[in-house]
């Protein structure tokens, strides 16, 4: 590709050239006037055409020497001027560039700090929204657990109420039925004392009317073996007054004697013996069998007699 820094140069070169050139001729041009309007008496002289020709060359070459320093000091010139155009250029472009850069920066930078604050706005005016959110929510839930609170402080305070009426009607129900049933005791137990009592004075009167007739009984059953001892008795010759002999006659339920024992002597084996035989003479007391079996246990089992000479004691 042509680099269209070294045009300039190369055109001016050129001129230079082409004007050196005119000069060269116009010199020749004029001395050839000036030999020809010369006067005809004017002597010729010898013209060392080869010596003119190294001179005009020698000439020649100063002048495209000097045309060509010339060229290269405009195209260093120029070259300067190029380079510090490009420069100035390359300059211009990076300043441009950078102030491209810098506004592109800045813009960025701007864009940068507007979306940052558009965010932090969002985010905060989405912190604002959370936060409000989250306080209704809690607000809410406040609102909700104490609505729960108070529904069931109600319904405590209501099945509270409900259980004191009942408890207290129940108290009242219980009273009542321990008041009647306290009365129902009282005159349970007054009735049962009462008949306990009749019963009592009932049994009382039975007992005494038995023991009265229990009494009799045994009063006629005594006078009924006293007098049958007494019939059965021999008294000894070795009797005297105030000898005593206590026997014991144990009876079986029919009236037999089952046992006859001395229980205090008398002192005289013979008066001792004398009271034995006559209880083992009469051997069965047979009215003894009519007696009641409680009498007949209680008081005719077993029995004392003591045998006097003046006669039989119980």
């Amino acid at each position: 590709m042509f680099d269209r820094s070294y045009l300039l140069p190369i055109v001016f070169a050129t001129l230079v050239h082409a004007l050196v050139m005119l000069v060269i001729s116009g010199v020749w041009i004029g001395q050839e006037r000036d030999r020809t309007i010369q006067p005809r008496h004017i002597e010729a002289k010898m013209v060392d055409l080869k010596a003119l020709a190294d001179k005009r060359a020698a000439e020649e070459q100063a002048a495209k020497e000097k045309a060509k320093r010339e060229a290269a000091k405009k195209k260093a010139e120029a070259d300067k001027k190029r380079k510090a155009a490009e420069a100035k250029k390359k300059a211009e472009a990076k300043r441009r560039e950078d102030a491209k850069k810098a506004a592109d920066a800045k813009k960025k930078a701007e864009a940068k700090k507007t979306a940052d604050a558009e965010a932090k706005k969002l985010a905060d005016a989405k912190k604002k929204a959370e936060a409000a959110k989250k306080k209704a929510d809690a607000d809410a839930k406040n609102a909700e657990l104490k609505a729960a609170e108070k529904a069931k402080a109600d319904a405590k305070k209501k099945a509270d109420a409900e259980a004191k009426r009942k408890a207290e009607a129940d108290a009242k129900r219980k009273a009542d039925e321990k008041r009647k049933a306290d009365d129902a005791a009282k005159a349970k137990a007054e009735a049962d004392r009462k008949a306990e009592a009749d019963r009592k004075a009932a049994l009382e009167k039975q007992r005494a009317a038995a023991e009265e007739r229990a009494n009799q009984m045994v009063g006629d059953i005594q006078s009924y073996i006293q007098a049958l001892l007494q019939d059965s008795w021999n008294i000894p010759s070795t009797a005297r007054n105030g000898m005593r002999a206590v026997v014991e006659i144990r009876f079986f339920p029919n009236g037999q004697v089952d046992q006859a024992n001395i229980t205090t002597s008398s002192g005289d084996q013979a008066f001792d013996r004398s009271a034995l035989q006559a209880v083992q003479r009469v051997g069965t007391f047979e009215r003894i069998a009519d007696v009641d079996p409680l009498t007949f246990e209680r008081r005719l089992r077993r029995v004392l007699v003591e045998f006097r000479p003046e006669g039989l004691r119980w």
